[in-house]
């Protein structure tokens, strides 16, 4: 069985939500992430753990997504297409 291993740049994950990728700028002090768009309430670590998986995962089904902004990127335009 196969496996991949994808690198994923941890710099700015905690400025985003890990559940719908909004922006909630946040200072360093802030521990606590709350998104007012999903309405998600946790640590701000735990969301940035949460979003590097998602980006992870996202990456091994398209190679050149390794950050938060390519990501984010792909989600929006993902998301866009969807739309009807």
């Amino acid at each position: 069985m196969a496996k991949k291993l994808s690198r994923v740049d941890p710099k700015g994950t905690s400025q985003y939500c890990w559940e719908c990728l909004n922006k909630v700028s946040k200072s360093l002090s802030e521990r606590w992430h709350s998104c007012p768009r999903c309405g998600q309430e946790l640590d701000r670590d735990y969301n940035s753990a949460l979003l590097i998986q998602k980006i992870g995962l996202l990456s091994i089904q398209e190679e050149d997504i390794t950050s938060v902004k390519t990501a984010v990127r792909a989600y929006l335009a993902e998301e866009s297409r969807a739309l009807p």
